[in-house]
């Protein structure tokens, strides 16, 4: 499915809605200040995802996941490499990179962290909605980008949208994916809301 430039950039919108309350989130429960940003969102298929991850992310990356289910239904997901996973987590906990210590809180803090901006990201959209979804609980799991949406995306054509998140903590620049993976239909509905919403705006 193909979107237009002023769809991609009302999604961009509702995704940069939810990061900022994500973050606001964060700041208050750890007491450090972080920014998120979304500067880059595409709606690609399980193919397009696979070329794009053999480019840019074939090893192995951490990721936390929510199945959603109501008006629209999928899978969320927030990706960090390595790296930066082990950068976050170092500057939420005050643990030194590559310690121990660090290595068994890992889990934990990233599960913790990508339930509050997978949950924030995914209430702006309901939120746009004003409808309610349910969800699963979040699962912690590491493997590459292609093989985890695997396991949620039986066709090669589901639309999948990839969101680059930007983390910025106490000047670390840490990066991960907001990944979001709409069961058939469900993209469409949502389309239709935001031409909907934007039809109303210029009637009033």
């Amino acid at each position: 499915m193909k979107l237009t430039d002023n769809q991609l950039d009302a999604l961009a919108e509702l995704f940069n809605i939810g990061v900022g309350k994500g973050a606001d989130n964060l700041n208050q429960m750890l007491d450090c200040q972080i920014q998120i940003r979304v500067p880059h969102l595409e709606v690609l298929s399980l193919n397009g995802l696979k070329e794009q991850s053999q480019k840019l992310a074939p090893k192995n990356v951490s990721t936390i996941s929510l199945q959603f289910d109501g008006s629209i239904s999928g899978n969320t997901m927030l990706a960090f490499p390595t790296q930066s996973a082990q950068k976050l987590v170092a500057a939420l906990t005050g643990e030194e990179p590559g310690s121990p210590e660090l290595d068994s809180v890992t889990v934990d803090t990233l599960s913790e962290v990508g339930n509050i901006i997978v949950n924030s990201v995914m209430g702006s959209i309901t939120n746009f909605f004003k409808q309610r979804l349910d969800y699963s609980v979040p699962n912690y799991a590491e493997d590459t980008v292609h093989n985890l949406i695997s396991s949620h995306v039986k066709e090669s054509n589901y639309p999948i949208i990839m969101a680059k998140a930007e983390f910025s903590i106490e000047n670390l620049e840490i990066q991960g994916e907001i990944i979001l993976v709409f069961s058939v239909g469900s993209l469409e509905v949502l389309i239709e809301a935001i031409e909907n919403f934007g039809s109303s705006s210029e009637e009033d």
